[in-house]
């Protein structure tokens, strides 16, 4: 990464990680909480955490194709990774 980066820039892709890596597990609850009642703004609000997951995911593999490994793995893996663990430490947790 280089020094003269936009600090724009740098504070929307840190906002963009943040939104990526709680929508990845808010997404599905937010869908599941309303059963597919498109009457409900819950379920519109999951639909946009997870469009923002699997732009952050497809940015993250784009990242990849660069060697950016660390943001790979940020944009990539973490969203899939933390509704993963989340979903085994809810199931392990009795």
């Amino acid at each position: 990464m280089s020094m003269n980066r936009d600090p724009y820039i740098t504070f929307i892709g840190a906002k963009g990680v943040a939104f990526a890596w709680i929508g990845s597990v808010l997404g599905p609850l937010f869908i599941l909480s309303t059963l597919g009642d498109f009457k409900h703004a819950n379920t519109y609000i999951g639909l946009v955490f997870i469009l923002i997951v699997v732009l952050s995911i497809r940015d993250g593999f784009k990242a990849k194709k660069h060697g950016k490994t660390s943001d790979f793995i940020a944009l990539a893996i973490m969203p899939i990774l933390i509704p993963i663990g989340c979903v085994l430490w809810f199931a392990f947790s009795k």
